[in-house]
């Protein structure tokens, strides 16, 4: 599959989702809309219609109003991502040169083009993407509009290893593509478990993925299903040494 296609995809897929969620939202809130029409309060209407992206506690009241599965704002922000995700690329790739970069044969990296986006270096572009999801992880917890810095990171890892993967190294592939899907699977669990003790947890463990595949990037190894115990035993190994020696009198 090319990537202009890939685009294409990623935006139709996000565009059907967003569509229905929001079908979604009018079967399940029906009834309550239909009351809140009847005896025209507008200000509960309004704030119903935060319920297409967030689980505030008046759609909480509402679901047990209805007889119809009850509503997730889930799919909205999955739809969202795939949409965001889409665009980004498909402007991406209309901005990369109509020449292709001379690619050597025996490491499959490019020889030429030291910068990606135009401003990213490219042997800082994996590090500059587990910043984005570091600081998004990590701020989200404190103040939740930060959460938009892994959303950042994310359209960072997916516009690396689908336009620029002959300019980056299979470490940086392999990273890249770890990371996208760690954070496709965590917005699933946080939106799943929003308002629960899990959502707090489910953000800790995020966090903690992350660091784990960071130390393991900057010390240059793979990460695969096969070796996972390994690298956490190794991220936070240093950490266990430190108090170790802290504590010999």
């Amino acid at each position: 599959m090319s990537v202009r296609k890939l685009s294409l995809l990623l935006m139709l897929a996000g565009v059907v989702l967003l569509l229905l969620s929001i079908v979604w939202f009018y079967v399940a809130y029906a009834s309550t809309l239909d009351t809140m029409s009847q005896y025209g309060d507008d200000d509960v209407m309004m704030q119903m219609v935060a319920c297409i992206y967030s689980s505030p506690p008046i759609c909480q009241g509402a679901a047990f109003l209805s007889d119809s599965p009850s509503y997730s704002p889930v799919v909205f922000w999955l739809g969202l991502i795939l949409l965001l995700a889409g665009v980004l690329v498909f402007f991406a790739l209309n901005k990369q040169p109509a020449s292709a970069p001379n690619v050597s044969k025996k490491t499959g990296e490019s020889s030429g083009g030291e910068s990606l986006l135009r401003f990213i270096a490219k042997d800082k572009y994996t590090y500059y993407a587990y910043v984005l999801f570091l600081v998004g992880a990590a701020g989200g917890l404190l103040l939740p509009p930060l959460a938009v810095a892994a959303l950042a990171g994310f359209v960072l890892a997916v516009l690396g290893y689908f336009v620029f993967p002959h300019q980056l190294t299979l470490l940086d592939k392999n990273h890249l593509a770890s990371l996208s899907l760690v954070y496709l699977i965590a917005t699933l669990l946080l939106s799943l478990t929003l308002g629960s003790v899990l959502f707090l947890l489910v953000a800790l463990l995020q966090l903690v993925v992350y660091y784990i595949g960071f130390n393991s990037f900057r010390l240059g190894r793979m990460i695969d299903r096969h070796h996972l115990k390994e690298e956490a035993i190794l991220a936070f190994k240093p950490l266990r040494e430190r108090f170790s020696q802290t504590d010999k009198p």
